[in-house]
């Protein structure tokens, strides 16, 4: 690049984020503090411009650009990383039936959660989280992707983030009884998570719980459940992969955010006695949940087979975790196929694997082993 070129390129109109210019201003400090020889004085200015032409490339690249800045790792500390995750500031509440001043109905299953064991949740956990959180500038917001974990078995996910901005969120955006955004009142859009891979689909369907014991009016701190029945297919994604962070501003991506690739957490399969097919994959945080053999059918002869009514874990000690019932949520997050018959569900607790003897759908109980 000639001079002249730098000065035309340097002459035009730039829209340069406020964290760029105070690292530019703290460069500039540090150049100006250094002693020179009287000779090398006349040079100044030029090393000063192309200094700053340097950072202004590597920060903004261009005008358009100034969304998406440089990724930076940030130190997390473990124990609140898996808290987090797994949903341990989140709520519980009983079921309950609403309206609104429209008359709109608003129905809330009840919701149980269990305490999270920080060094069961390590043991399972702690080999499969990035190596470090990762944080962003998108205008005035910084956002920090604490950690996150992924199974690509079941084609789930959960993933732990913040978004922080100056003057902090409109009243009343957290709805705190329940610890989940109300969406009437957010005026920002939310990251979306996307499979990083060469196959193209829609991105991964998700729900975002707010961590009650951490969030502040000027930072909301989120655990997102992700699940996508696409990634299942032969030719799809992979925990190493990664994902990417997608934020609109209306239909135009500000930014594209890559989040490095993550070894899957392993799962368990179950068989059915009888076909000898797949019909449960489970692992620490999800559950793939093949339902073909449920058949129930509409009025008009139509077969369905969303009708799981009843899921539930059976463990080792006699216990159980019931995922679903008459009355009763106890999944994050859960989506199906185009057929309704592979369900992929995020649990809202962890857990372990070796533990469970046997998973029970309806009136049918497969054991596991």
């Amino acid at each position: 690049m000639d001079e002249k070129r730098l000065y035309d390129i340097l002459g035009q109109n730039v829209e340069v984020p406020d964290m760029v210019n105070k690292k530019l201003e703290q460069t500039y400090g540090l150049i100006t503090q250094k002693k020179r020889p009287m000779k090398r004085r006349g040079f100044r200015p030029v090393r000063t411009v192309l200094v700053a032409a340097v950072l202004i490339a590597a920060l903004c690249v261009t005008a358009t650009a100034a969304y998406q800045l440089f990724r930076q790792d940030v130190a997390v500390e473990k124990p609140t990383l898996v808290q987090g995750i797994l949903g341990g500031g989140g709520i519980a509440w009983e079921e309950k039936t609403d309206y609104d001043q429209m008359g709109r109905l608003s129905y809330w299953p009840r919701r149980e959660l269990t305490s999270v064991d920080e060094e069961q949740a390590m043991k399972l956990l702690g080999d499969y989280l990035p190596e470090s959180g990762y944080q962003w500038q998108i205008e005035d917001f910084t956002f920090t992707v604490e950690g996150y974990v992924l199974d690509e078995h079941t084609s789930t996910g959960r993933i732990y983030y913040t978004i922080e901005r100056p003057g902090g969120f409109p009243e009343g955006v957290v709805d705190w009884e329940h610890g989940m955004l109300d969406f009437t009142k957010v005026d920002f859009d939310l990251p979306i998570f996307e499979p990083q891979t060469e196959v193209k689909w829609h991105w991964f369907g998700s729900r975002q719980y707010v961590d009650v014991t951490r969030s502040t009016a000027e930072k909301l701190v989120i655990v997102e459940a992700l699940a996508n029945p696409l990634a299942a297919s032969d030719v799809g994604w992979k925990a190493a992969d990664g994902l990417c962070a997608k934020f609109y501003d209306g239909k135009r991506v500000m930014a594209n955010l890559e989040l490095p690739g993550v070894q899957s957490l392993p799962a368990v399969t179950v068989k059915n006695p009888e076909t000898g097919e797949t019909v449960v994959t489970f692992s620490a945080i999800g559950m793939m949940l093949d339902t073909q053999y449920l058949r129930s059918y509409l009025p008009n002869g139509d077969e369905v087979h969303d009708t799981v009514k009843y899921l539930a874990l059976e463990y080792v000690d006699g216990t159980s975790y019931v995922v679903w019932d008459d009355g009763l949520d106890n999944a994050d997050y859960a989506c199906s196929d185009e057929k309704s018959t592979l369900h992929h569900i995020c649990y809202n607790r962890l857990v372990d694997p070796a533990q469970v003897t046997a998973v029970v759908v309806d009136g049918q109980r497969y054991e596991v082993g």
